[in-house]
């Protein structure tokens, strides 16, 4: 019996064979994953909505838009309210903002408040405006 066979190399010859034929061929991945990104990036969703909305203002006028039913609501450096020249606590800016708006039919609120004012005032009085039914809210500044 001859275990060598008769081609001259028995396994040396199917070693060769079997190193040629390791070598794997990564093109089918790669494609594959390219095909996967590519199907994720055009069925991802992104989420563009922000946290809160904000209507920003559009600025076309060079000179200050006046308003003839507004009422202005002056806050002190120590956060005390003023309306038609006679300071008010919270609850009567409350009532007078909601006879304001219903009696002379205001629809707008000016806020003029100190530069020292805290934030926690001018929010106040913006409750208080949004409550009643006014919803158009100024700031007003100095030039």
């Amino acid at each position: 019996m001859n275990f060598r066979g008769g081609h001259g190399g028995g396994l040396r010859g199917r070693g060769k064979n079997i190193i040629d034929s390791a070598a794997v061929d990564l093109t089918p991945l790669i494609d594959v994953t390219f095909q996967l990104l590519i199907f994720f990036l055009l069925t991802a969703t992104f989420n563009t909505d922000a946290a809160f909305k904000v209507k920003l203002p559009k600025a076309s006028a060079s000179e200050p838009a006046t308003e003839s039913k507004s009422i202005v609501v002056e806050i002190s450096e120590d956060g005390r309210f003023e309306i038609d020249h006679k300071i008010v606590d919270g609850a009567e800016l409350q009532t007078r903002l909601c006879m304001a708006a219903k009696e002379a039919q205001i629809t707008t609120v000016n806020i003029k408040a100190d530069q020292n004012t805290k934030h926690e005032k001018v929010v106040q009085a913006m409750d208080v405006a949004k409550a009643c039914g006014i919803e158009k809210l100024g700031i007003l500044h100095r030039r």
